[in-house]
Formats: structure tokens, sequence, C-alpha cells
């Protein structure tokens, strides 16, 4: 059996949550700390705020803009559902824009369609961990800039419609050699248990660079209290008794990220360079024996930009869902496990009662109709990818 992913945890971040455990300091404590400190220097950013999941780093992101009711969010509908579930969460509308033609990200040429005056974020996806095209959508918002209507200091600092970036995939990627974590205003990553570095189970950051006239140490700290019911005072100080007092600054929710999985993230963190290291052999040898009957769904290796190489989705040229399933379930049979990245959220019971039809994103349908995503994790051998490959090849051929 071949799994489609599988966690690569070693004796190091074994050892670390141990000493963490053996501590007595198991909630959001000094490992958390440290862990932030160094996500911010791995990923080019000056402030970082961990929290317990990407989704909770997107969504206090947005809160953080002051973004809500009467606003509107700009997103791909070409994403796991944390994306626009987000932009639901604190009350703004979602608005979705189709991909472009064979790519997995929003076509920027009707991107400026969308924004209208009250337009706050776009919200766009770093997927299988290849960043997105940013200067095309840069420009994209440039183009509108007559519509924006700033109403708080740090959407009038930012001076645009903001960018929110889904990087759940790409922590450890770099975009014109920039790392990624220095390239929207705030980058948001995932350390679930499947994702490139991994806190143990779930985890997530966001990330950003300095804002002009804003005090940024001020806006760590709002984002850090919004992630912890918005109290004040350290709980080491209470735990060791030397004060109690605390106050609720603003009302806030329950996200931060224990000491525990910081731990584990500290160790993988260490390993960054062997595991991407492993993961550059394995792509390389996918590109190498992938069949001529299907095609590569992403470019790891381009010009301008590094991948964190997280997704390995292929497509079956001229095959619709039926076909596609007909190959997914050869694979099953042949004991290898593989997913689909993604079903398009428009076709969803919770969007379709939202309004949502997938006929208005017929670029999301196409690129969803033939698409599998192969197993792809640092335990597999160059011969694992080969069976794959040589499987792969069998289903398309007998379609």
């Amino acid at each position: 059996m071949i799994q489609f992913a599988k966690p690569d945890i070693s004796s190091a971040e074994i050892q670390k949550v141990e000493m963490t455990l053996k501590s007595g300091w198991l909630t959001g404590g000094p490992k958390a700390a440290a862990f932030a400190m160094e996500v911010a220097a791995h990923s080019g950013a000056d402030h970082t705020v961990c929290y317990d999941s990407c989704t909770a780093a997107m969504e206090m992101s947005l809160r953080a803009l002051d973004i809500g009711p009467g606003d509107e969010v700009i997103t791909t509908p070409y994403t796991y559902s944390a994306t626009a579930e987000v932009i639901r969460n604190v009350g703004a509308k979602i608005v979705f824009c189709d991909l472009k033609h064979d790519s997995f990200e929003m076509d920027y040429g009707k991107l400026p369609s969308l924004i209208t005056e009250r337009t706050k974020a776009v919200m766009p996806v770093d997927y299988g961990g290849v960043p997105c095209r940013y200067a095309d959508l840069f420009q994209a918002i440039s183009s509108k800039a007559s519509l924006y209507r700033p109403s708080t200091p740090l959407q009038k600092s930012i001076g645009r419609v903001a960018v929110v970036a889904d990087s759940a995939h790409s922590f450890g990627a770099s975009y014109e050699g920039y790392p990624i974590g220095c390239v929207a205003d705030f980058t948001c990553f995932s350390f679930h248990v499947l994702k490139p570095i991994t806190t143990g189970g779930e985890g997530g950051a966001a990330v950003w660079r300095d804002f002009d006239n804003i005090d940024n140490d001020l806006l760590e700290r709002r984002m850090a209290l919004l992630g912890d019911h918005g109290q004040t005072g350290k709980n080491i100080h209470k735990i060791h008794g030397r004060e109690w007092e605390y106050d609720i600054a603003l009302f806030g929710y329950n996200h931060i990220m224990t000491d525990v999985d910081a731990a584990a993230g500290l160790g993988q963190l260490d390993r960054m360079e062997e595991l991407t290291a492993v993961r550059e052999k394995l792509t390389r040898a996918y590109y190498k024996h992938l069949p001529d009957c299907v095609e590569a769904g992403l470019q790891h290796f381009g010009k301008g930009y590094t991948s964190s190489m997280h997704l390995f989705p292929i497509r079956i040229p001229g095959a619709g869902e039926e076909e596609r399933n007909r190959v997914f379930a050869h694979m099953v049979d042949a004991g290898i496990s593989c997913n689909v990245h993604y079903k398009p959220l428009p076709m969803f019971t919770a969007y379709i009662r939202e309004g949502f039809d997938i006929a208005d994103y017929p670029e999301a349908y196409n690129t969803y109709k033939n698409l599998i995503t192969l197993p792809y994790h640092t335990h597999m051998t160059e011969d694992d990818v080969a069976e794959v490959c040589m499987e792969v090849e069998r289903a398309v051929k007998a379609l």
C-alpha cells in the first residue's frame, strides 16, 4: 500500500515534545514564542502570531483589517472551504473569481471587474506550494485603485485592497527572490499534520512585514489577543504565582498554539533543509516517470519562484469526472491512495444554499473534472514513484 500522505516525524521531534511534556508547561508559552520567532526568520516577516490552524490565522487577519458586514472579499472557488468560510465568519460577502484557463490561480484579467467600493481584500491561494503570480495580482488590484474606500488606519496604511494570502501549502517557498512571507500584506501558513512542516497535528501562523504609519507591535498584540479570548497577562506569571490580575481587552477566540505543538514544529524546522531535499528528489522522480498520457498539473521548478512542493496533481487530457473517477478507483484497487485537490466550492451544498452555481465558474470545473492528486510524501522512494506512474498509465490506457 502506498499512502497518499504521511507525516515525517523523527526522534528529534519526539524528544522535543517529550521534554516539553516533562516540563509541565503544555499550553501556549516559551516554546510557542520560540516557534513564532523561527517562523518569522524562515518567512522573512517582521511579525508572527501563531494559532492552532491556518483557518484561524486567515480569520484573525481579516479581523485585524476590521473587515466585516458590508464588505466584500474576493477569492478563488478552487480551494479548501477554509479560505472562503473565514470571509463569511467575519460577516463579509464572498466573491469568487474563476480560474485562468489551464491554471490553478484566479484569472487576474477578470479580477478588476469584480472589485467594487465594498472590496476590502483579495485572498489568493498558493496552490500545491507554488506561489501565485503576485505581480499580476497587485497590478489587477491597482487598476481599480480609484474604487478603494479605506475606513481604518491599517486600511489607509496599505492604501489599496489588501492581499491576505492563503499560503497553507507554501511555507518555505519564495517569490522573485523573497521568502513567501514578504509578498502579501498578511500571509497565513498551515502546519497541519500533512503539510511540508507540521506542528504535530494542527497549527498555523499569520505573518507580515511592518506597515507604514502603524504601531506594528500593537497590531501584533491585537492579533495575539484575538486568538486568546482578548486576555491580557501572561499565563506563566499566573502559574508561578507572580500575579493574578488580567483584563479582557477585547472579545476574542480560543486559537492559541500550545507548547506541545510548537515543540514538534521546532523539531521540524531543524530538519527543514533535509525534508526539502527529499521532496525535491521525489518531485524530479515524478517528472521523470510520469507517462505521456497524463500532464503534470504544476511546475514546481520554474523561473522567479521556488515551491514548497506540497501537492503533485496530474490531469488526464480529454477525461471527464466519470473517467477520472475510474482512474481513481483503479489506483485504489492497485493499493495506491490518491486524492482530488479540489472539488470547487460552488459544488458543495453549503455554497449552493448561499446562491453559488458551478456553471458560473467553468474554468474551476474544467480543472477539477480530470484531476487526480498523486501520493507525495517524504517516506516514498523513487521505486514507489515509478510504481505509481506505471499504474496511472495502466488506468488511463484502460479507459
